[in-house]
C-alpha cells in the first residue's frame, strides 16, 4: 500500500445525520450562552460586594474628615487616589464608582439587592444610578422600583433610556422650569481621537438634536446611488461637514439634497395645548418636552395627524386594514407604538425600520396594527433567513425564540400612568458612632 493507510467508511447507521449534527450543535450554543449567563451572574455579585466595599471605605474616610483638623475635601481626594491607584483607575473612574456605590447603598438599596442576586449587571445599575442621582431624595424610592420594571428583558441601553423617562415623568419639578435651567448648559466641544480624527459633541435642547439626526439622515438616503461607496455612517458625517463648512466634506457634493426638511413627531395632550393641563408633551424617540417649544411647534406644523390614546392605559388606537400594503396612518401608529426596532435588546429607531408582518401575509397575516411590528433591516433578514422564528401575543408583546431555543419577549414602552409608590426596603442608616 506504498506505507499509506488504508481507512475504512464509516458505517451508514453510525454516521450523524446532517439535522442530528446541526441539532447538537444549537443544543451546544445554548448550553455555551447560559453558561456565560451563569458567569454574568456571579460577576454582579462580585461587583455588588466591590460596591458595598467602596461605599464602608467612603464612609471610613467621612469619619476621618470629622476628627479633629480633618477636612472633609481633602479626605475625599485622598481616598479617590487610594481607590484609584489600588485598582489602576484613572481618577476621574474611580471617583464616579465611590459616588455610585454611595448612591446605591444610600438610597438605591432594590437596585443593590438586584445587582447582588445577578438579576442584573452593573452596567444596569450604573444606569439607575445616573438618573437617581438628579433626583430628589424623597423621589429616589419610587423612581427605582419604576424604572425596574422590566428590567429582566432590558439591556442595559434599553434601561439607561427607560430610566430616563421615567425620570422624566416623576420629577416633581415641571419639565418646563427644568428645560429653561438645562437649556443654559447647551455647548459644543471636541474630544481629540486617534489617527487624525476627533469628534465633535454637540449637547443641545433635545428638539433640535432630534431635526439635525433626522435631518443627517435623510441628505445620507438621498446620496445613496449605485454609484456611491460610502457607507451610510460617512454619508451623514460628510453631509454634516458640508453643511457647516459649505464644501465637500469628501468627493462628492450634497448639493443635490438640499431642501430638506427634518421630521420631528411630537405628541401633545389636547389639555395642555389648551393650557388647562400641565401633562408634558413627548417628542417621539426623546420623551417629554416642555410645553412652551411643543406648542411653538404645533403652530407652526403644516399639518396634523391625529393619534386617539386610551385615557387609562396610553395606548395608542387604530384599525387594522385588510390589505398587504401598509397605508401612512397605519405606518406612522406602529412607528409611533414601537418607537424602536422590536427585536430584543435593539434600539434602532423605529422610522428608520422595515415594517415586518409577524404572521406573514403569504400565511394569514393582516396588514393591522396588532400584526406589525417595526424591525431594522438587521433583524428583519435574521427573521426571514435564519431560524429565529417570533409570534404575536396581546398588547403587541412578540415572543422571539432563538434557534437553540431560548425564549424573549419585546413590548412596546409603556405609556400607562406611573404607578403609586410601591414598598421598598428602606436604607440602612449610618450608625451615629464609627464601627470601630
Amino acid at each position: 500500500m506504498n506505507g499509506s493507510v488504508a481507512f475504512s467508511p464509516t458505517p451508514a447507521d453510525t454516521t450523524p445525520s446532517a439535522v442530528e449534527t446541526r441539532e447538537a450543535l444549537l443544543r451546544g450554543i445554548g448550553a455555551d450562552a447560559d453558561a456565560v449567563a451563569v458567569i454574568q451572574r456571579e460577576q454582579a455579585a462580585l461587583d455588588a460586594r466591590a460596591v458595598q466595599h467602596l461605599a464602608a471605605a467612603a464612609r471610613k474616610s467621612n469619619w476621618l474628615a470629622s476628627l479633629p483638623g480633618g477636612s472633609l475635601e481633602h479626605a475625599r481626594r485622598s481616598l479617590v487616589a487610594e481607590i484609584a491607584t489600588t485598582l489602576r483607575f484613572p481618577e476621574s473612574t474611580a471617583a464616579q464608582r465611590i459616588d455610585d456605590a454611595e448612591m446605591l447603598c444610600d438610597f438605591l438599596p432594590v437596585t443593590l439587592d438586584a445587582l447582588t442576586r445577578g438579576d442584573l449587571t452593573y452596567r444596569h445599575a450604573q444606569a439607575v444610578v445616573r438618573q437617581a442621582r438628579s433626583l430628589p431624595e424623597a423621589a429616589r424610592g419610587e423612581f427605582e422600583v419604576v424604572a425596574l420594571a422590566n428590567v429582566h428583558r432590558q439591556t442595559s441601553t434599553q434601561l439607561s433610556s427607560h430610566a430616563r423617562l421615567v425620570r422624566e415623568r416623576m420629577h416633581p419639578e415641571s419639565i418646563d422650569t427644568r428645560h429653561r435651567e438645562a437649556r443654559e448648559e447647551r455647548a459644543v466641544w471636541l474630544e481629540k481621537e486617534r489617527d487624525g480624527m476627533a469628534t465633535l459633541v454637540c449637547h443641545l435642547p433635545a428638539v433640535a438634536a432630534t431635526a439635525i439626526d433626522d435631518t443627517l439622515d435623510q441628505l445620507g438616503r438621498a446620496l445613496r446611488s449605485p454609484e456611491e461607496s460610502r457607507t451610510h455612517a460617512q454619508l451623514r458625517a460628510d453631509s454634516f461637514v458640508e453643511l457647516l463648512l459649505h464644501r465637500d466634506g469628501n468627493s462628492n457634493t450634497v448639493t443635490r439634497a438640499r431642501g430638506i426638511t427634518a421630521n420631528i413627531a411630537v405628541t401633545v395632550p389636547v389639555l395642555s395645548l389648551l393650557g388647562h393641563s400641565a401633562d408634558p408633551a413627548e417628542l417621539h424617540g426623546y420623551g417629554p418636552i416642555d410645553l412652551e417649544t411643543a406648542r411653538t411647534l404645533t403652530a407652526g406644523a403644516p399639518s396634523l395627524l391625529r393619534i386617539l390614546t386610551d385615557p387609562v392605559t396610553g395606548q395608542r388606537l387604530s384599525v387594522g386594514r385588510d390589505r398587504y400594503k401598509v397605508p401612512a396612518d397605519l405606518r406612522a401608529a406602529v412607528i409611533l407604538d414601537d418607537e424602536t426596532c422590536r427585536f430584543p435588546g435593539c434600539t434602532r429607531n423605529a422610522d428608520r425600520c422595515d415594517l415586518d408582518h409577524v404572521l406573514d401575509w403569504a400565511k394569514g397575516g393582516e396588514s393591522s396594527l396588532a400584526n406589525l411590528a417595526a424591525l431594522c433591516r438587521r433583524h428583519h433578514t435574521l427573521k426571514h433567513h435564519t431560524d429565529w422564528t417570533v409570534t404575536a401575543a396581546p398588547a403587541r408583546a412578540l415572543h422571539w425564540t432563538s434557534p437553540s431555543g431560548a425564549r424573549h419577549t419585546t413590548e412596546p414602552p409603556d405609556r400607562a400612568p406611573a404607578p403609586h409608590p410601591v414598598t421598598r426596603p428602606a436604607p440602612h442608616p449610618l450608625p451615629e458612632h464609627p464601627p470601630f
